[in-house]
């Protein structure tokens, strides 16, 4: 993630050397020979960047992994570091890494200065350039292009270790993160690359919404079906815009069949609704109850949210934000995890979001006029529709697909997480809710 390696290589740049050297060391404590380092590998399958590697300036050098990164040590060169942790890599895509390398400059004293610098390289399955040149034309750096010494064949070298089935199992799931990787990266998203907190428009709607800078989004029902069917292998031609945070995801769509009126909102009774999502609900649904019972705020604003209890799953909730325009209306769906929100933050995040979508002129709830057109449902119809099958079948599939998504927690939460880890050593459960809090009180209502 580019925008991720921007931030990460501010921060080595403005740092001491001491926090560098979390991805570099001078303390010799790796191979100095071929033979001592590929008994690192243990006859297991390894990844693309894996094995030992050659580089002119560098010598031999070994990349092996190491719990959530990619080590590179020199084995053999013309150096006084044999043996010592030369680099960092961060896996971001199937063959695309994030490095981190110590950069070294001789001094007339025989001594070294050292300095950290960053950028990304691409895997091939024989050789890999880097491209970042020292501040300095006398420093060692890594703008280079390195070749794979052993193995010289890696499919060859994978396919003729004799594994057994847990360990072919884990293979065919790093593959398939690969696949998902790739898959995920295609799409068309925003905020991505420069991200940075804007407002953009909900399509079709005349209004805007607020993204954060650790938010990504996708708009259009395209794109947004070919996420549906990596995600959950359905089709979704329902939604005009999805927005994906740091612990939380956002679907929205605009439903265009003119002024909700609120004359019945006296006739919204929490009690009935709830009944009537019980009665509907699939098979596997132990039980529904409110989170939120609906409230609607300034005329303009209906929020609500529910748990669902599953007979063979975790529990999930879904928050529902209903955004009322002169033409039409926002329907937008929260969906989130108890792990990472209390009800009165998950309830604090819907309203300061829904708080950011302002309607253009003319298109705004208090522009109606006489004449135009009046949606068939007012308030009270509205609510208890968005209530029915449907939306707990949208829940029932996330968390149904909860144990799997949990495979791809980086794809989300790496910026966040790996740079919390740098900064304070949390657990990621500490992170994710840190990160969500942080979200919640950067939400702000536009003048």
């Amino acid at each position: 993630m580019k925008k991720f390696l921007t931030l990460i290589i501010i921060v080595f740049i403005t740092s001491n050397n001491s926090f560098a050297q979390d991805f570099w060391s001078n303390t010799k404590d790796g191979p100095t020979n071929i033979e001592a380092a590929k008994k690192i590998f243990s006859g297991r399958k390894l990844d693309y960047l894996e094995g030992i590697w050659f580089d002119d300036d560098l010598g031999s050098l070994v990349i092996f992994k190491d719990e959530d990164i990619f080590k590179m040590y020199i084995v053999s060169s013309d150096t006084d570091f044999d043996g010592t942790w030369e680099a960092s890599f961060i896996k971001r895509g199937s063959r695309n890494y994030d490095f981190f390398c110590r950069i070294w400059y001789s001094q007339s004293d025989g001594s070294y200065k050292f300095d950290t610098q960053g950028g990304t390289i691409n895997a091939f399955d024989n050789h890999f350039y880097t491209r970042y040149d020292s501040r300095s034309n006398t420093g060692r750096d890594m703008d280079s292009k390195y070749t794979r010494v052993w193995p010289q064949d890696l499919n060859a070298y994978n396919n003729s270790l004799n594994i057994s089935e847990d360990q072919k199992n884990e293979i065919n799931k790093e593959d398939r993160d690969d696949d998902f990787d790739e898959k995920f990266y295609a799409l068309n998203w925003y905020n991505l690359e420069n991200s940075k907190n804007h407002d953009t428009e909900i399509p079709t709607s005349n209004s805007t919404v607020n993204i954060l800078e650790s938010e990504i989004y996708l708009k259009g029902e395209k794109d947004i079906n070919e996420y549906s069917m990596l995600l959950f292998e359905s089709e979704d031609y329902t939604q005009d815009m999805f927005i994906k945070g740091d612990s939380y995801s956002i679907y929205i769509d605009y439903i265009n069949e003119g002024y909700t009126s609120l004359e019945d909102w006296k006739d919204v009774d929490p009690k009935e609704l709830l009944e009537g999502m019980k009665s509907t609900a699939k098979e596997d649904v132990k039980t529904v109850t409110w989170l939120v019972e609906p409230k609607i705020l300034e005329n303009t604003i209906v929020t609500y949210s529910y748990k669902v209890e599953w007979i063979d799953s975790k529990d999930s909730i879904e928050t529902k934000i209903l955004t009322l325009g002169r033409k039409g209306h926002n329907d937008i769906s929260l969906v989130a995890s108890q792990e990472n929100f209390s009800v009165t933050e998950l309830e604090k995040l819907a309203i300061e979001f829904a708080k950011t979508i302002i309607f253009a002129d003319g298109f705004a709830y208090a522009d109606y006029k006489s004449g135009d057109k009046v949606a068939a449902l007012g308030i009270g119809g509205l609510v208890a529709g968005t209530l029915g099958i449907k939306a707990l079948a949208k829940v029932g599939v996330l968390a149904k697909l909860l144990p799997f998504l949990k495979g791809f927690w980086w794809i989300i939460l790496a910026p966040m997480l790996i740079i919390g880890k740098l900064f304070s050593g949390n657990s990621d459960n500490s992170q994710k809710t840190t990160s969500s809090k942080k979200n919640i009180n950067r939400r702000k209502k536009k003048d």
